[in-house]
């Protein structure tokens, strides 16, 4: 059992699916989307889509975790490959856009954001990820994740956003998690598995490779 507690956010249920079906865990439900590992000293909730279900659902297990760490599918941006698995520990919400009062893109004005990129990792964790995909013969590469509610759909689209922030991924909901954390000081990296890229195949290349994502991360979080 973990010294400390570790929270992690999904968030869906087919990308959480292998984690939720094993039985090493022994999870206890105690809401309609929030999980709690007793041997493992887990706590884990399946958020919904987007910035602010990922926001609601990390305050929600906010108080009961030292570090968290999201698992989710993400899009490629450029050349990335599908299949690629990624360790994260940078974000820019690319859609948080005020330019008018003199901000970067990606800077929230009255925030005391310095820049649009949000990282608070703790090394230790970004080792031990590294060294379990290691022994676990998966690939792994470390990228920064792009998150807005905006959906990224097309080349055109990607490719002004990663040339912009200097982006490899694209999701919905790490920025969110990653900015709370940042600034109340708690750890927090993300695992993304690249099931698509950022263009009109999406939704089906995203169906097509979701179970195999369920599969690594599980594979993580179990030697975690």
């Amino acid at each position: 059992m973990r010294s400390s507690s570790l929270g992690v956010i999904i968030a869906v249920k087919d990308e959480a699916a292998a984690v939720l079906a094993d039985a090493a865990y022994q999870w206890q439900k105690l809401s309609a989307q929030i999980y709690f590992s007793k041997p493992r000293n887990i706590y884990l909730n399946v958020c919904g889509i987007g910035k602010a279900n990922a926001a609601f659902a990390l305050g929600q297990i906010f108080d009961k975790a030292a570090e968290f760490i999201m698992f989710g599918t993400s899009g490629g941006l450029g050349q990335e490959k599908i299949g690629s698995l990624y360790l994260c520990s940078e974000f820019v919400e690319h859609d948080m856009s005020a330019t008018t009062l003199g901000v970067e893109p990606g800077v929230t004005p009255f925030s005391g954001m310095s820049s649009a990129v949000i990282a608070c990792p703790l090394q230790d964790t970004l080792d031990q990820i590294t060294k379990i995909c290691q022994t676990e013969n998966l690939e792994l590469h470390t990228g920064r994740t792009l998150s807005g509610d905006q959906f990224i759909h097309s080349k055109e689209l990607a490719d002004s956003k990663s040339a912009l922030f200097g982006g490899q991924l694209c999701d919905m909901e790490s920025a969110a998690v990653a900015k709370v954390c940042q600034h109340y000081q708690k750890p927090f990296c993300a695992v993304r598995y690249i099931t698509d890229n950022a263009d009109h195949n999406a939704p089906a290349s995203w169906q097509e490779n979701v179970k195999t994502s369920a599969d690594y991360f599980n594979r993580i979080l179990l030697k975690l």
